[in-house]
């Protein structure tokens, strides 16, 4: 009985296309036409540096997309960071690390020595942050939870 209640479960998740979103797919802003889209957050762990935890922003799309003024922000927006200049051309990633480093094709820090992403909230007791990206109008186009 318990497994065709799963099964009946998943089957109308399914349908309704929520199966995605329950395993930590990354949520497109209805309405948003943009292709680049918050793809990977690591949230990082007890013991770990500012530069293991990271956002990854990805474009799907084909042609590539200028995030000159494009900002992540944590829940809560406590931290923000904008893009200066940066392309993310088509099909491609970008590595937003937490700390400080230098910035190549693929990867970008935040110039922080501090953790960003909260992986512990002991007020609600659960566990993870969410990134957020917005676009240079100012306009939310993704969220993932980490």
């Amino acid at each position: 009985m318990k497994n065709r209640l799963a099964v009946a479960i998943v089957v109308m998740c399914l349908l309704l296309g929520t199966v995605p979103f329950a395993f930590g797919a990354t949520e497109k802003i209805s309405g948003s036409s943009s292709s680049a889209y918050v793809s990977a957050l690591y949230v990082g762990a007890t013991g770990e540096k500012p530069n293991q935890e990271y956002v990854k922003i990805t474009n799907s799309g084909k042609t590539s997309v200028n995030l000159k003024g494009w900002k992540i922000k944590d829940e809560g927006a406590k931290h923000t960071y904008i893009f200066s200049s940066y392309t993310l051309k088509s099909k491609a990633t970008v590595t937003l690390r937490s700390g400080i480093g230098k910035n190549s094709g693929s990867t970008l820090y935040w110039g922080k020595n501090i953790f960003i992403w909260n992986n512990h909230d002991p007020k609600h007791k659960e566990y993870g942050d969410t990134a957020y990206l917005w676009n240079a109008q100012g306009k939310l186009v993704s969220s993932k939870k980490g």
